[in-house]
């Protein structure tokens, strides 16, 4: 009788257990918030996230919605919105030197080592129809500490594919003193956002401006 009452008020306390497991988790507290299924208290620590790179998050199979990792490649939270993987970030900004790779939601901007030093972009995944422009201010010689005229040109393009290889968004543009810049609108016909995207050429392209700003 007395074996029947334990393991009674044995299983009646598992599923007590359980129940308030269900319920919430605290980590770091006995009293975990009622309106949290997980509560961690420290003053010590922090949360990390599963850490990846491009390659592995795009490897996952079935994401579900809302699902975060950090990516490495951006350097920021990365989430899934059901149909496509975004920054959780509106802008990113980097002092890149030349060839380093600036990275926001699909898109992915440089400036190359050789060749013509203007603005590359690229997908992160996939291929993408883009439209839009660039409006350029650059310096035909050193502007030194007094300032000098910039010369301003500019192109549109409308309906281009791009895809994971880096393509010129105006190929025969060629920025040579630092100081110019270069300033690109990006309508995503695919994925239904607009970016702007910013470059300030550095001295010697090293140090350059980048910057990449989810307008929608």
């Amino acid at each position: 009788m007395l074996l029947q009452n334990f393991k009674y008020y044995f299983i009646i306390s598992c599923f007590i257990f359980v129940t308030n497991v269900n319920a919430q988790v605290g980590i770091g507290t006995t009293s975990p918030n009622n309106a949290s299924g997980l509560d961690v208290s420290t003053t010590s620590q922090g949360v990390l996230f599963p850490r990846m790179t491009n390659a592995q998050m795009l490897s996952i199979s079935n994401p579900s919605t809302g699902l975060q990792v950090y990516n490495t490649n951006a350097n920021c939270m990365y989430y899934y919105n059901g149909t496509n993987w975004l920054s959780t970030l509106n802008a990113i900004s980097k002092a890149a030197n030349a060839g380093d790779v600036v990275q926001l939601d699909n898109i992915k901007v440089r400036m190359p080592t050789s060749g013509n030093r203007s603005l590359q972009i690229a997908t992160v995944s996939g291929s993408a129809v883009w439209s839009g422009s660039s409006n350029n201010s650059y310096l035909t010689t050193s502007a030194g500490t007094t300032g000098t005229n910039a010369t301003e040109s500019g192109v549109t393009f409308a309906s281009v594919t791009f895809n994971t290889t880096f393509a010129y968004v105006q190929s025969a543009l060629n920025i040579g003193f630092h100081g110019s810049t270069q300033r690109v609108l990006i309508n995503d016909e695919t994925n239904n956002k607009c970016y702007r995207v910013t470059l300030v050429i550095g001295n010697g392209y090293f140090n350059n401006a980048i910057e990449i700003e989810r307008i929608y």
